[in-house]
């Protein structure tokens, strides 16, 4: 099974903080609705906006995203308390934190959480120096901080690695190196997932879409099997089926027959 964390429910966007603070319900419900039904399996929930009201915005929006869906959450910030109010309103199977580092403040503020609350957790690959740009760094964290999370009784189905892509647009080899990275992490540790923010790929390009895509079909042959999305984007949800039907990822093509009768494949 592919994650597909639908991204849009996000606060550093103009549009979502607006109608967050303006206490927009029905609008926050819309998002949620158009997420679930373009075959989002988690709804990611970000309430930077502005950090002196985090804490009382996560808990408002948890309370309408958990009563618009039944879909686990994925609580996306850095602030610990944020993401413990969120935990205390909706903790459901699956639910995500996103995310940790193996920076050390990090690790102190955010590994209890989930060992308490018993959650999944996303894993940036970056630590105390700074954030990798070659394959092999990112696979140097990874291994040190899956050490860590096992040590710590987190078991490596609950770990989504994110090898924190960067765009082709200032580093033209950063998807090989990505590539890479994810053949040889998915090799070594073949119950950890890959749970990427795609869209970093195509930063300051124009008709981002079409990098997006073609980058998300490259990833799924690798290996990767997560994605932190918006699958309302035109084609994002055809170009996962499709590129996991073709790589013998979807067993007899099942899961894209079941799109295609769903009416959910354009």
């Amino acid at each position: 099974m592919f994650t597909v964390i639908g991204e849009r429910i996000n606060m550093t966007r103009k549009r979502i903080k607006e109608e967050v603070w303006k206490r927009n319900e029905e609008f926050i419900v819309s998002e949620v609705t158009k997420q679930e039904k373009a075959g989002a399996t988690h709804i990611d929930i970000n309430a930077g906006g502005d950090p002196n009201k985090e804490v009382e915005d996560m808990i408002w929006l948890t309370n309408i995203v958990s009563k618009a869906t039944k879909l686990p959450l994925v609580f996306d910030s850095t602030n610990e308390k944020a993401i413990e109010e969120g935990l205390k309103l909706c903790n459901r199977e699956g639910t995500i934190i996103n995310s940790i580092t193996a920076e050390e403040k990090r690790i102190e503020k955010i590994l209890p959480l989930v060992k308490k609350y018993g959650t999944a957790i996303v894993v940036l690959t970056m630590d105390d120096k700074g954030m990798p740009s070659d394959s092999d760094r990112r696979i140097e964290i990874t291994r040190g901080i899956i050490k860590l999370l096992q040590a710590e009784g987190i078991s490596q189905d609950k770990i989504y690695i994110d090898p924190l892509i960067r765009p082709v647009s200032t580093e033209p080899k950063q998807a090989q190196f990505i590539l890479q990275a994810v053949r040889i992490i998915k090799q070594e540790f073949s119950s950890v997932h890959i749970c990427v923010g795609l869209s970093n790929i195509s930063f300051g390009l124009p008709q981002r879409n079409n990098l997006n895509k073609v980058f998300l079909a490259m990833l799924i042959e690798a290996g990767c099997d997560g994605a932190i999305i918006d699958p309302t984007e035109a084609d994002m949800m055809n170009t996962l089926l499709s590129a996991r039907a073709v790589a013998g990822l979807d067993e007899y093509c099942m899961e894209y027959i079941t799109a295609y009768r769903e009416g959910k494949l354009k």
